[in-house]
Formats: C-alpha cells, sequence, structure tokens
C-alpha cells in the first residue's frame, strides 16, 4: 500500500485542474492553488480518516469543492455584515455587484447539471448527506447516486460527460 503522501502527490495536478475550473470567473477571484494547498494539507492533517480502499482523487475533490463553498458563504456573509454597517450610505457596493455575478456563475455552473444531478450534489456536498440518506431520499439505489454525484462533479469541472 502506497503511503498518502505519494498518493496525493500523483493527485495534485488534477485536483489544481479541478479547483481552476470550479472557480473560473469567480468575482471576487479566487486563487485555485489556494484551494488546492488547503486540500492537500487537510488530506495531509485528517489522512487517518480516508478509507485507502477507495480512490483518494474523489475525496480531494470534495475537500476543494466545501472549501470554495465555504469561501463563498463567507464573502456573503461577510457582505451582508458590511451592508448592515453601511445603511446610511445610498451608492450600490461594488462587493454586492460581484455577489450577483458570483450567483449568475453559479447559475450558469447549475444549468450544466440535470435536475437530479444538482439535487445530489446539493444533498451531499452542502449538506453533508450520506451516499446513503441521499439514496433513500430520492429513492434510488447507492450506485446511481453515486453515479450522478461523479457526473454532476465533471460538469461542474468542465469535463465531458
Amino acid at each position: 500500500m502506497r503511503p498518502l503522501e505519494d498518493l496525493l502527490v500523483a493527485e495534485l495536478p488534477r485536483l489544481r485542474v479541478f479547483a481552476a475550473q470550479l472557480v473560473r470567473g469567480a468575482n471576487p477571484p479566487v486563487d485555485p492553488d489556494d484551494l488546492t494547498q488547503e486540500a492537500a494539507a487537510r488530506a495531509l492533517r485528517y489522512g487517518s480518516s480516508f478509507d485507502r480502499e477507495r480512490p483518494l482523487g474523489p475525496w480531494l475533490c470534495k475537500t476543494v469543492l466545501r472549501l470554495y463553498l465555504d469561501r463563498r458563504t463567507a464573502s456573503v456573509r461577510d457582505e451582508r455584515q458590511r451592508a448592515d454597517l453601511g445603511r446610511e450610505r445610498v451608492e450600490p457596493s461594488p462587493r454586492l455587484e460581484s455577489t450577483l455575478e458570483d450567483r449568475e456563475s453559479i447559475a450558469r455552473l447549475a444549468a450544466r447539471l440535470s435536475a437530479v444531478e444538482f439535487d445530489v450534489i446539493v444533498r451531499f456536498h452542502q449538506r453533508g448527506e450520506s451516499l446513503r440518506e441521499i439514496s433513500a431520499a430520492l429513492r434510488i439505489p447507492e450506485g446511481t447516486v453515486k453515479s450522478h454525484l461523479h457526473r454532476a462533479r465533471r460538469k461542474l469541472a468542465g469535463g465531458d460527460v
């Protein structure tokens, strides 16, 4: 069995490509190298929770996606806090406009997904539901949930599916 560090080094180029495609057009810009580095650091920090019987790539991509979603959520929360502090201002905040652009960018990415792919990826990554929970909620086999999740990730990363 190869050490986690060796597996991680082999996955880094693909992970960097996934991160770059995920953040393309993000406003404010997000550095894909930062996401890749943070995902690698988390993999090393929490490597004991990784099931070595499974491929490392999807685990790392899920980590990058969660990091990205966390940053987007924090950005929106920061904007709301600033808006609350500056309610007396009349001019629109440039960050608020960029938040709209981000939402439009995310909407364009989401438009690539079928309804079930969108539902599966939101349940898995945003809500943290397990494959078994999603399978039960949607009344489809776990293998089908995995397939939808894989296709959704590839579509969001710009891959051909």
